[in-house]
């Protein structure tokens, strides 16, 4: 079991802030290696988890990003332990789990409910994992005040759960869940019953645990905000399958299909003619006429597609330009730092544009007549 670390949430193992930090190879990394090999979970004729296989690095932060029944609070679930496997297996460093009971898999592990003991303090409910270990007092009482001051509740200690806020007692969720130093935790859609503003918050201060003490961390939401901003990577998964994996910047730029460009983000999809390809680059036609440009993967082929533009990636302008559009405002709302614009081509297609610029454009009235246009480094063809 590795020593604990004399370090709080936002500093890291090497002694500078996590947002500077390069990744796993700057701090101690305690994680475990994870590989799932054709994993199967069936309820009769329907497949949970459909022969899924995932390889995870020590110490990585893994999202498992979808919409309800998609498979990743299952996945999670036959790693912990809580399901058995019906086809496939699960290593960690190298060796079966599937006959290990989940309390000797020594995984720690948060849930949505915070599952604490409401009739224990928060020291109490902190150190009952070491408890149930048979470690002695001194030790416990000393990985116990570790643990606090990482998640910066030393001063709540002695509290009950009754008494704190829900964003106070997930953190001691967390504190229970890292207090034994384990090389892999299970997050299950901890932050769904937060607020907005909360939830952000204790984002980053997950971010910041997971430099911290260098575990391996599988985390669940639906939520793509959250896994956008806290993973390493991210495992898309759709009807019990994964349908892309990749650094969120990827994801998000570059998804595989229709499915994970609508999920991740907002986005339009527009219908188009491929008229050339060069390399990866290809111009296109939408139904309008409008010519432009978009990236591509080299294996596309000439024909109908459809093309990504994200919102915020779309310029627009008074008067037209030699590679704008023109579109008519259907829906114009200021949400302070950006203008959410939603306008119609000719042809018939709906564009939403996200516009940062608030200071120098005002917000137009529905009906004004826009120019717009993006590069082709600002849209994406599916495949």
């Amino acid at each position: 079991m590795a020593e604990p670390l004399a370090l709080r949430v936002g500093d890291s193992a090497a002694g500078v802030p996590a947002s500077q930090s390069g990744g796993a190879s700057e701090r101690q990394v305690i994680g475990s290696r994870i590989a799932v090999r054709d994993a199967e979970k069936r309820y009769g004729q329907f497949h949970a988890v459909n022969r899924i296989n995932l390889d995870i690095e020590p110490g990585e932060f893994i999202t498992l990003l979808g919409p309800s029944g998609s498979g990743k609070t299952t996945l999670l679930n036959l790693l912990a332990g809580f399901q058995s496997l019906d086809g496939g297996e699960i290593l960690v460093d190298g060796r079966p789990v599937h006959n290990v009971p989940t309390h000797k898999r020594g995984f720690g592990m948060v849930f949505q409910s915070y599952a604490l003991f409401p009739n224990m303090t928060v020291t109490q409910n902190v150190a009952f994992p070491l408890r149930m270990a048979g470690v002695d007092r001194a030790t416990t009482e000393r990985r116990v005040a570790e643990t606090l001051e990482i998640m910066r509740l030393s001063d709540h200690a002695n509290k009950s759960p009754s008494e704190m806020s829900g964003g106070q007692q997930q953190r001691v969720a967390i504190a229970r869940a890292i207090v034994m130093r384990p090389k892999v935790v299970l997050m299950d859609e901890p932050l769904s019953a937060l607020d907005r503003r909360l939830r952000e918050s204790i984002q980053i201060e997950i971010r910041d645990l997971h430099q911290t003490i260098g575990s391996t961390i599988l985390f669940v939401t639906h939520d793509q905000g959250e896994a956008l901003t806290m993973s390493d990577r991210i495992a898309v998964l759709d009807a019990g399958r994964i349908v892309q994996i990749g650094r969120p910047l990827d994801i998000y730029r570059h998804p595989s299909n229709r499915f994970v460009a609508s999920f991740v983000g907002e986005s339009n999809l527009i219908e188009a003619e491929i008229m050339q390809k060069r390399g990866t680059t290809v111009t296109l036609k939408n139904r309008a006429g409008y010519v432009f440009d978009a990236e591509s993967r080299d294996a596309i082929d000439v024909g109908r597609v459809t093309v990504l533009v994200r919102p915020e990636r779309i310029a627009i302008a008074n008067e037209p330009t030699a590679s704008s559009t023109p579109v008519i405002v259907t829906s114009a709302i200021f949400l302070g730092e950006i203008l959410r614009i939603e306008a119609q081509m000719e042809g018939g297609d709906t564009l939403l544009i996200r516009c940062t610029d608030t200071a120098r454009r005002p917000l137009p009235d529905i009906g004004d007549r826009l120019h717009v246009s993006w590069g082709p480094e600002d849209c994406w063809v599916l495949t």
